[in-house]
């Protein structure tokens, strides 16, 4: 008798914990598909306003927030600005990343924990707080008295995007390295192999998704920054914003605010992230977990 009590009460605490599960997740998806229904929703509706009495517009047009975005603003060039730079990050801290993660993990010398350590060290310390030390290097070497300032301001945030992308992610990259067996690399030597041959063709590709998962982070970075281009930027003219600081001039001021265009900015901003998740994902799930277990 006791024995199928506990067996009914363990077949309801079981079921009572899968419906919590369940409400939590359905609680925590409706947070997050709200705001996003609601922003593509008052991209098309011209209104004015970001909420509405239904959950479709009754002011609805497919073009008329679009066609303001790009005739009444800069549009096209905050999308190639900010792109511009998200690739180029990409690309630098990538490559940064791959390499820097293979000589931590593979080579032994001195200074090579005390290296380590100061990546762990350099996370502590808010990215924000080094914003004034930033312009003020950028004033010192002369990059907003020049004339072409605009390009060498990019190039600038260019570095810092890079160097700030190459701390944490250099830690990950070490630790998915260390997860490769080195009798790989010794049966490799044995064969006659150097080791740039053993890098270039037996860890990179096994490195691979944790190479996509880098280079994603890197390339979202400075799409969704504000305050470094917002910092660095701020006395330049319209064509020279990124995506972020351009989107958020057109909700600044409350008088002359146009809630809708800067959804229909947003929707269009969106699409690149959400085209690059849905492209790899399976590399982003693969590298995350196989980074959580082996690193």
């Amino acid at each position: 008798m006791s024995t199928s009590k506990s067996l009914k009460q363990n077949i309801v605490t079981r079921n009572l914990g899968t419906i919590m599960s369940y409400l939590f997740l359905i609680t925590m998806a409706i947070i997050i598909i709200y705001p996003i229904l609601v922003t593509i929703m008052s991209a098309f509706n011209v209104s004015n306003s970001l909420y509405s009495t239904s959950f479709f517009p009754e002011n609805f047009s497919w073009t008329e927030n679009f066609k303001q975005l790009f005739s009444n603003t800069a549009y096209g060039s905050w999308y190639f600005n900010t792109f511009i730079l998200s690739i180029t990050t990409m690309v630098l801290s990538t490559v940064i990343v791959v390499i820097s993660g293979f000589v931590y993990s593979r080579y032994r010398y001195q200074s090579r924990k005390t290296a380590l350590m100061s990546l762990l060290l350099i996370q502590i310390v808010p990215s924000g707080s080094g914003l004034i030390a930033l312009y003020a290097m950028a004033s010192s070497i002369g990059i907003y008295s020049s004339e072409n300032a605009t390009l060498y301001t990019y190039i600038f945030m260019m570095l810092i995007y890079t160097a700030m992308g190459t701390t944490m992610n250099t830690l990950l990259m070490k630790g998915y390295y260390d997860s490769i067996p080195r009798d790989l690399d010794e049966s490799a030597k044995i064969d006659g192999a150097t080791q740039l041959q053993i890098f270039l063709e037996i860890l990179l590709p096994l490195v691979k998704p944790m190479i996509v998962v880098i280079a994603i982070f890197c390339f979202l970075g400075p799409i969704g920054d504000i305050i470094m281009p917002k910092f660095l930027i701020a006395s330049m003219s319209s064509e020279s914003k990124t995506l972020a600081v351009g989107l958020m001039g057109l909700i600044n001021d409350i008088k002359d605010s146009n809630y809708n265009v800067f959804a229909a900015g947003a929707v269009l901003a969106a699409i690149p992230p959400v085209l690059v998740f849905y492209k790899f994902q399976n590399y982003i799930v693969g590298g995350l977990t196989s980074g959580g277990v082996k690193g």
